[in-house]
């Protein structure tokens, strides 16, 4: 999901059904053109073979036994595989009911007494099934048997129908008429809020399929392998546009109403089907990107499109021009046309992920898509990079698509890796990659440290499971490994690797196995070897570097690297295959390997410091000696390495401090010899997330060591805040821009009292004078946050008016979620309770009710105790919010007790959540807990070093 690729060509296989057309038109009145029943032979899909059991069922009439489903995963039964669906649906958006029918061109492969499909929140009020053109049986709504738990609707039929001795397949034809509802949790068919052309609220149209929620709009087969072809019918206001995968055919007006006829789609996964309809307005652009023309130097156009509500049209230029941009360089990169006529891009008001890759359909949130000169540029940087990883999909991830979810990691981590790759190129001075190398790869070591991590292929047996893979692991980690992979395989090789994959797989479906195959056939290397232990195994290494016997040769070991401390013998089996990347004061970048336990390598007589995973391109953690350390940090002070390579030396000190591979005191040294000297925003992000861990860590122990590092931050960030000062110069280089950004905040958060009046006054100003705005729009969030966490009580009152009238202070989507976000910043206890409230209530989205909690944990120290009693006593107002088994909840759930530090709040924790049902975010619990654990440990263990050394620090 995240944040994902007409096949013209694809032949028609005429099937008689005269009968179901008439079933079809008193199950859809409004819908008057000839149904059809025509069924592609694009294939019968290559889904997931399935070791069948018997299954029990929940029904009108008790169990029923007959089908087979998967004896692990709940897979559906694989005799029957459909070829296409011809989908007629009728939504009241005001009443909130859907009503629909469906006519599935399906084979049978062997004989079958039942038919299993997926069906949520759907009743089945009549099915009719055809063998052979002759109808077999008509099945009523009392004798269709749902099971919720694995949210199956079953059919039975009247008797077995045997595959003959003559033939391989029989042509088998479903009518289905269902009723449903329209959802109001951002899953399945759902309706956005919205506003219509005069500006009044009202509701917009939207489907959100992955990861299994196509079954909450009409019953189908619901696995990403089980590919088909769709053609859609979809009756909707007359005033709406309506849009899906594929272009309109044309359109029939009934009045108030009209229909609307689809062209079919190719082949493609039930997830990535997608409907939007609303009171619209676009602006097009045409992206060469489409096959080569006949002289094969250029390619033929395709139409894109922004849609947005009407009064936000002027907001998406930018994002246009760049999707376009990126359209027409994945299409270059991957020498492969994209696949459909036509894009469209939507801003969507309400969306659980920031972006959704539907084919030819892309859906974003608002934030993502509209950028103005006000947008700040964080978040324009991070609108290019969302473009560019939803378009990547189009190919990888829909084109070529994972055969189960246990390979969510091909679409995901790809796609991360992708986009970082085409915002480099697109902006080459944006550096994405060093930020990569702070933020997202951060995120993936941190989270594969816990003993409650996964590996990066796991295992998915139920629905449950699904949504919780969407995490650091399957995008960031997985992005790590295609970069680390890339790195040694060499660009070109690795592309061409990739071309090889998709054409062989395009328009079916691939596993990390087949994406291994295609990089061993153009590198002539044995990748699935080099790979596995990296994607079947959890955790990763830290590489012990002993420099203590002898000058030119180092001593290697590589055990697996635990955030609570060094791994059990049982936990300590893993052998990865890393490269070494070693460079030296006098040597590039060496592409040596170590794949056994332990090993040497050589280094130059006479190096000054040497360093090894060069540029981070591996997934490891590297333990110096104090004796390298203070080498490297000379060498950090000469300049005589790369921002990269800093980040990586100071990334892997903050880990090892808080597992207990060196001292605190030791990263403390680190830190005040050379930050003074720091150039680079990165470095100075790193320094604020280790000096945030440690007020984390002690802001729950101990008041004196909190005010203390308080003290040293302050001393770091505020002569920097006051060098860069407040201005933007012409032309100014981004990434100053960026330090400025960090470092402003970072003094704020430290107590600077002159950026906190500043900061003040600037907002009084803005507040009084909406026209006139006396600060940069990269300072806007930070300004807002610190007139409400160091102002008065009627600075919140102000930026809550704000929130509620932006239009008046002319904020841009960004700056309003700012504005949202430093309402959490108050330090009033009372005032914290009212936001808390205040976020449940209809002015704020779900979806953005974990930006209230994300600030509010982490504003002060007190702040994460009131959140957790207020989620407590308020927590069925919050499942009720959100859906017992929304992935927002999960992520709430994470904000709320991710934050603590002793083990007296793990224990609450643990307590409290044992009584509830957790199925949605239970791998969220055990790894928040240990997260907690590991900072307690960390902070009973180094509490008198870190003592020791404050006390001589100045």
């Amino acid at each position: 999901m995240a944040l994902k690729p007409d096949v013209s060509a694809l032949g028609a296989n005429e099937s008689p059904a005269s009968s179901a057309d008439s079933t079809l038109a008193e199950a859809e009145a409004e819908a008057e053109a000839d149904f059809g029943s025509t069924a592609g032979n694009g294939g019968a899909g290559s889904g997931p073979t399935a070791q069948e059991r018997k299954c029990g069922t929940k029904s009108n009439k008790g169990p029923v036994a007959g089908d087979a489903c998967d004896n692990d995963l709940d897979m559906l039964p694989t005799s029957l595989t459909p070829l296409h669906y011809d989908i007629r649906l009728h939504p009241d958006l005001l009443s909130g009911q859907l009503c629909g029918s469906v006519a599935i061109d399906a084979v049978a492969t062997s004989s079958f007494r039942t038919i299993t499909l997926h069906a949520k929140t759907i009743d089945i009020q009549l099915a009719t099934v055809y063998v052979d053109g002759v109808v077999l049986a008509s099945i009523e709504a009392h004798n269709v048997h749902y099971n919720e738990e694995m949210e199956t609707a079953q059919l039975c039929l009247p008797s077995e129908v045997l595959l003959p001795s003559t033939c391989s397949q029989l042509n088998v034809q479903l009518i289905i008429s269902f009723a449903g509802r329209i959802s109001d949790s951002m899953y399945g068919l759902y309706r956005s809020k919205t506003r219509n052309r005069h500006g009044q609220p009202a509701h917009m149209l939207v489907t959100q399929f992955q990861a299994k929620c196509a079954r909450m709009a009409f019953p189908c087969w619901d696995e990403p392998a089980i590919k088909a072809e769709f053609t859609l019918t979809l009756t909707v206001p007359s005033e709406f546009t309506a849009l899906s995968n594929m272009p309109v055919t044309h359109s029939v007006d009934h009045g108030k109403l009209k229909t609307v006829y689809f062209r079919r789609s190719p082949r493609m996964s039930t997830y990535l089907l997608a409907i939007v309809a609303g009171e619209l307005d676009y602006i097009e652009a045409i992206s060469y990107s489409g096959p080569k023309t006949d002289s094969g130097d250029a390619r033929q156009p395709v139409p894109c499109r922004i849609y947005t509500p009407p009064a936000d049209i002027d907001k998406v230029q930018f994002s246009l021009d760049t999707a376009v941009r990126v359209l027409e360089m994945l299409a270059n990169m991957f020498n492969y046309e994209y696949p459909l006529p036509k894009l469209d891009l939507v801003a969507v008001p309400e969306l659980e992920a920031g972006g959704m890759e539907n084919w030819g359909l892309v859906l974003f949130r608002t934030v993502r898509l509209f950028i103005t000169k006000q947008t700040s540029l964080w978040i324009r940087q991070k609108a290019v990079y969302v473009i560019s990883h939803e378009l990547s999909h189009q190919w990888f991830g829909n084109l070529v698509t994972m055969a189960w979810w246990d390979d969510l990691w091909l679409n995901e981590g790809f796609a991360t890796w992708i986009g970082i790759y085409i915002t480099d190129k697109l902006y080459p001075e944006w550096k994405r990659w060093d930020h990569f190398v702070i933020e997202d790869r951060q995120a993936a070591l941190s989270a594969d440290s816990l003993r409650s991590s996964h590996p990066i292929q796991v295992t998915i047996k139920g629905s449950a499971d699904i949504d919780q893979v969407f995490d650091s692991i399957t995008y960031y980690k997985g992005c790590s490994l295609i970069r680390m992979l890339s790195a040694h395989l060499g660009i070109d090789i690795f592309m061409a690797g990739v071309r090889a994959y998709l054409y062989k797989h395009a328009y079916s479906t691939a596993t990390t196995k087949d994406l291994w195959q295609s990089l061993e056939t153009a590198s002539a290397i044995d990748v699935g070897r080099m790979m596995h232990s990296w994607t079947a195994h959890v955790g990763y290494p830290v590489l012990t570097v002993d420099d203590s016997l002898d000058d030119c040769q180092l001593q290697l070991r590589q055990n697996r690297y635990l955030n609570s401390g060094k791994p059990t013998q049982e936990e300590d089996q893993t052998v990865w295959w890393i490269p070494l990347g070693l460079v030296t004061s006098d040597t590039p970048a060496a592409h040596e390997i170590l794949h056994q336990r332990t090993g040497t390598i050589e280094i130059p007589q006479n190096a000054r410091w040497f360093k090894l995973n060069h540029r981070n391109a591996g997934l490891y953690r590297v333990c110096y000696s104090r004796t390298a350390l203070k080498r490297l940090s000379l060498a950090i002070r000469t300049k005589e390495l790369c921002t990269v390579d800093i980040v990586g030396i100071l990334n892997d000190m903050v880990a090892l401090v808080t597992s207990g591979y060196l001292r605190t005191s030791t990263m403390l040294d680190m830190v005040s010899s050379f930050a003074a000297a720091a150039e680079s925003y990165v470095v100075w992000q790193i320094l604020g997330y280790f000096l945030e861990s440690l007020l984390l860590t002690w802001a729950d122990h101990s008041d004196q060591l909190h005010l203390q590092v308080r003290e040293l931050a302050r001393s770091l960030f505020a002569p920097k805040a006051a060098a860069l000062g407040w201005t933007h110069a012409a032309n100014e280089d981004p990434l100053v821009a960026r330090l400025r950004a960090i470092a402003i905040p970072r003094a704020a958060w430290a107590g600077d009292s002159a950026v906190i009046s500043h900061a003040c006054e600037l907002f009084t100003e803005f507040y009084l004078n909406p026209d006139i705005k006396p600060f940069h729009h990269d300072f806007t969030a930070s300004v807002f946050e610190i007139a409400v966490r160091h102002g008065s009580d009627i600075n919140y009152e102000r930026i809550r008016e704000m929130y509620e009238s932006s239009q008046r202070w002319h904020l841009s989507e960004d700056h309003r979620m700012a504005a949202l976000g430093a309402m959490a910043c108050t330090k009033s206890e009372d005032l914290m309770k009212q936001t808390l409230e205040y976020a449940l209530s209809d002015h704020v989205l779900p979806q953005d009710l974990n930006i209230v909690i994300g600030f509010m944990v982490s504003s002060h120290p007190h702040s994460k105790y009131v959140v957790w009693q207020w989620f407590c006593a308020n927590y069925q107002q919050v499942v009720d919010r959100l859906g017992e088994c929304s992935a927002l909840l999960g992520h709430v759930v994470g904000s709320v007790i991710g934050e603590f530090a002793n083990e007296s709040m793990a224990q609450e924790i643990e307590q409290w959540f044992g009584s509830k049902r957790t199925a949605a975010f239970d791998r969220t619990i055990p790894q928040s807990l240990e997260f907690i654990r590991v900072r307690n440990a960390w902070y009973q263990r180094d509490k008198d070093d870190a003592a020791l050394w404050f006390s001589k620090y100045r």
